[in-house]
């Protein structure tokens, strides 16, 4: 199919999957077209990155599918996760308002399929429409909020209970639970990507996931973990 219908069908998807944010789900279909005129669908490959720490704000992604790892890395290299993204985050906002270089970078961890909108047209956008505006700014403070406990549970927890709120984390945001009470976390993790998120070297990863999946805490399946008891690891993260 192409031509108008076509375009009316995509653009009709699109805002469909839009207002499934809390960012736009207030706003009248009208007001969604106008923002997708100045939008851009761009796909990104498993592993490609989107934008590296220091590159200029440019613009904003809206993900409509697909996950996306943010890391900051230290003066040594060190990289630290501080958060996995997924449908319908917003990555990049903070460019938006201030126009300084990105503060962490982004890469694709599976194929991310995403709306790119310059950093000129969302201003014009949020100039029109103050909630929208309002509500990235308290998205900002909660993404800040747990940044701070993430850099708080790296500083002062010893191993297991710093491995087992990063899992709890991971399983808040991207798991759902089985009718028996496990909670599985919907997103392949390498060790690597999971001991960067929670301050640890991949190899004290790898001896406390083995221990814990003997006790029957979890389950690791091609890259997938499963929190078999998340009461008790959750104990444990308050050790």
């Amino acid at each position: 199919m192409s031509g108008p219908t076509a375009k009316h069908g995509s653009t009709a998807s699109l805002i469909w999957e839009l207002k499934r944010h809390p960012f736009f789900e207030a706003l009248s279909d009208d007001k969604l077209e106008g923002l997708l005129s100045a939008a851009r669908p761009v796909v990104f490959p498993a592993r490609k990155q989107i934008f590296a720490q220091g590159d200029e704000s440019d613009c904003v992604y809206i993900i409509l599918s697909g996950r996306v790892k943010i890391s900051s890395f230290s003066d040594a290299g060190k990289e630290t996760v501080l958060a996995f993204m997924g449908e319908s985050d917003v990555l990049g906002e903070m460019g938006v308002f201030d126009g300084g270089p990105r503060s962490a970078a982004a890469n694709a961890l599976q194929e991310t399929r995403a709306l790119k909108l310059y950093r000129r047209d969302v201003l014009d956008f949020l100039e029109r429409n103050h909630g929208v505006a309002l509500q990235i700014i308290a998205a900002l403070c909660t993404r800040l909020r747990h940044t701070n406990f993430l850099l708080e549970d790296i500083a002062t927890l010893p191993a297991g209970p710093r491995l087992a709120r990063a899992l709890l984390r991971l399983g808040e945001h991207y798991g759902h639970k089985d009718d028996d009470g496990a909670l599985c976390i919907d997103m392949k993790l390498s060790q690597g990507n999971l001991g960067a998120h929670a301050g640890l070297m991949r190899e004290n990863v790898n001896r406390q996931l083995k221990l814990w999946e003997t006790q029957g805490l979890v389950r690791q399946d091609a890259g997938v973990i499963t929190i078999l008891q998340p009461e008790t690891l959750k104990h444990i993260g308050e050790e």
